[in-house]
């Protein structure tokens, strides 16, 4: 119920109560889909309208202008706000300030947009060649759940069992009164037994909602990652350790070379050298060996007997290692069970942060794949860079690339890659963050210059979008895709040392 109407229609008093007076000097864009309304006072509450998944929501909150933005609405300047107002009916917020300015904000998914009207200019946010404003403002009343069009279907059902004997004008008065709260994993308008609605409770309330909510969102990708990180290295141990429980062969062999070595020494004049073989007295046979014992022809025959004991001497030594390597694998694989049970408890991000915080140690070891000389590292398909405490990956190979962008990122990852020649993907990783620094992506862009064929150009042309406007053509060779609502850089590749 995040994005109903009455949702809405409280955000607009929660506007009215906070931004009346106030004045907003310019709009503009730094993320997709999110339209930033900026105080003029520095410290005062700009507002910040996102459009985008995994739902559209509105933050009123002191921002810091970004280094790459793009500017929307080149008319809007110096406004002063005076109200916001929703439509009777449909999820359209007007926001109306002085000089004849009004913004409509039209929450309608997949179609959600933004205009802009001043004097006869309509202009609006995402660029559509159709732009259709319709403002009912006649009040309407509704009797019956069943004719308001401000719920949509899951919600008439679900409030029509939840209060069967509730009319449904006693329930819009609850709802009028409710200041919101969790639910069941939803945000709901229904109130405690004395609540009455306050502004700024509800927004309070609202916006923990929305951020928790956005943190859940990027939740599922990073729990994954981990957790086939840790299953990868527990089914290698795993392996690794039945390869070294066949140990019966190795202790039969140490006694087999063991008595060889004896017998020689006990027949030692009876060998001739130059022989191949020496056959074994009935005598000294012990039951189930071979009668003969293999011999180098090269060596003396009390060289041969050495032989023997020094097989037998370093296969024992080999055994008793992998008794030790066997038990540190059984300990380690014991650790990664326990490791994927705790991960599998996990419900939310922050809870994984903590879990990630604590266990660092062990996740930096997994993930260590750079190091080729690394016993039994687990393959990941990108290198792992950390700038200014942002996580930037690099593709390793094509096929690494595809596997990296399509099944390791997320989809509004930032992707960066040359525009003119073959090279690596690279991903900066968002995890939750809205704005990406300007630093952040040249430095991402100079590895995509770096990791490329045009790496020892002056300077590259690189281009940058969100992972999800990459997406791949059938019969396309690895590592080729093809991408779309594209920025430009021109940089400078990276000097690795």
């Amino acid at each position: 119920m995040i994005t109903s109407w009455f949702v809405w229609e409280k955000l607009c008093h929660v506007m009215n109560n906070r931004l009346h007076g106030e004045t907003f000097r310019e709009c503009y864009s730094y993320v997709k889909n999110e339209l930033v309304i900026e105080n003029e006072n520095p410290q005062g509450p700009s507002l910040r309208i996102h459009l985008d998944h995994p739902f559209s929501f509105i933050f009123l909150e002191t921002v810091h202008a970004p280094i790459q933005k793009v500017l929307i609405f080149p008319e809007f300047n110096a406004a002063e706000f005076i109200r916001a107002e929703i439509m009777p009916t449909d999820r359209d917020i007007q926001l109306i300030f002085n000089q004849d300015i009004s913004i409509i904000i039209q929450f309608r998914p997949p179609k959600s947009n933004i205009y802009f009207q001043k004097k006869g200019i309509t202009r609006s946010f995402k660029k559509t060649d159709e732009i259709k404003i319709s403002l009912d403002d006649t009040p309407r009343q509704f009797s019956t759940l069943a004719e308001d069009p401000r719920l949509n279907d899951y919600w008439k059902k679900r409030l029509s069992e939840l209060f069967p004997k509730t009319s449904w004008t006693d329930l819009q008065k609850d709802i009028a009164r409710a200041n919101g709260k969790r639910l069941g994993g939803r945000f709901v308008l229904l109130p405690e037994p004395a609540e009455t609605f306050n502004p700024n409770t509800f927004y309070d309330l609202y916006r923990s909602y929305v951020i928790n909510q956005l943190k859940d969102y990027h939740f599922k990708p990073e729990k994954k990652r981990l957790m086939v990180a840790i299953s990868s290295r527990a089914n290698k141990v795993s392996q690794q350790i039945h390869l070294l429980l066949n140990s019966e062969e190795k202790t039969t062999l140490i006694d087999t070379y063991r008595t060889y070595g004896s017998i020689l020494m006990a027949i030692l004049s009876d060998i001739s050298p130059g022989h191949s073989d020496i056959q074994i007295p009935e005598t000294l046979r012990p039951k189930g060996y071979l009668e003969k014992i293999p011999l180098k022809p090269e060596l003396s025959p009390q060289a041969n007997a050495e032989y023997y004991f020094k097989k037998a001497r370093k296969i024992e030594r080999s055994y008793q290692e992998s008794l030790e390597t066997q038990k540190a694998l059984q300990k380690e694989y014991e650790m990664l069970r326990e490791k994927m049970s705790e991960l599998a408890t996990i419900t939310t991000l922050k809870a994984l942060q903590t879990w990630e915080k604590k266990n660092s140690t062990i996740i930096s070891r997994l993930l260590q794949s750079e190091n080729p000389k690394k016993r039994n590292s687990i393959h990941l398909p990108y290198r792992e860079y950390v700038y200014h405490s942002w996580r930037i990956w690099v593709g390793k190979s094509a096929k690494d690339n595809d596997e990296m962008s399509f099944h390791y990122a997320h989809k509004r990852d930032l992707w960066l890659h040359t525009r003119y020649s073959t090279g690596s993907h690279v991903i900066i990783r968002r995890e939750g963050k809205s704005h990406i620094p300007r630093d952040v992506i040249e430095y991402a862009a100079s590895l995509a210059a770096r990791y490329s064929e045009e790496k020892h150009a002056s300077l590259v042309s690189v281009v940058c979008t969100e992972r999800k406007y990459i997406t791949k053509r059938k019969g396309d060779p690895p590592g080729k895709v093809v991408f779309t609502y594209e920025k430009n850089l021109l940089i400078k590749p990276l000097e690795i040392e």
